[in-house]
This record gives C-alpha cells, structure tokens and sequence, in this order.
C-alpha cells in the first residue's frame, strides 16, 4: 500500500495575515513620548504614550483613547530634544488602552542598531534619529 500525501495550503486569511512590512519592528524598552491627537469626536487630547516598539517608518503607542483614522499626531520627548508628526495608520483596543500604529511624516526616519541587536532596545540616543 501506498502511504498518502497530504498536500496543505495555506488558508487565504493566512496568507493575508503574512507579515508584509517594509522595515523590522524592534521592541522597545521603557520609552515614552509626549503625544497629541484628535480622538473620533475631533477633540485634541494629550497624553504620555507608552512606546510599543519602532521601525524606520513608524511605531506603535499606547494611548488612552482612540484616535480619528487617518489623522495626523504629534510626538515629543523634551529630554531627548525630540519632535515630530505620524499620520495615523490603524488602532485596536487593547485591554483599557489603544495601541496605535503610526509612520512618520515630513521625512522623519528612526535608524536601527547595526548589527545582532537584543531586544528590548533603547529607542532614543542621537545614532537613531535622522
């Protein structure tokens, strides 16, 4: 007897699901930044955002309320002469927080570390903002 051969595909949500970012997501270790937004009401907010993790184009915050889609925020970090503007790209909720995905505008870029690099990183230093 023969021994069958099971041929498996990938399902299409699965394939949706594929990771397809252009640049790697590091986690980031206890950063916070000042950041103001409009929530779904159009009402400014400001709150410290917790850093989720960063890439060369954007990063993910921890905000207490969700912001309007497809508007724009405002980052600063005083201690770290750090200020800049993300256009909102998409929030989930996540226990009593929203984690929002932001990419950078006005051709603000974070470089990553060279190298093997271990997570959690430090997100500021003067090597990584350009």
């Amino acid at each position: 007897m023969m021994p069958t051969q099971t041929i498996t595909r990938p399902s299409w949500s699965a394939i949706k699901r594929k990771d397809v970012r252009r640049h790697r997501r590091y986690t980031v270790h206890n950063s916070s930044l000042r950041v103001s937004w409009l929530d779904v009401q159009g009402q400014l907010k400001m709150a410290v955002a917790r850093v989720l993790n960063v890439s060369e184009s954007g990063m993910a915050v921890e905000l207490p309320e969700k912001p309007l889609p497809t508007s724009m925020v405002r980052f600063q970090s005083e201690k770290h002469k750090l200020s800049g503007t993300a256009a909102v790209r998409h929030a989930y909720r996540f226990s009593s927080k929203w984690v929002v995905g932001v990419e950078f505008a006005d051709g603000l870029r974070w470089m990553p570390p060279d190298g093997d690099v271990e997570e959690p990183i430090t997100l500021f230093g003067p090597e990584y903002i350009v």
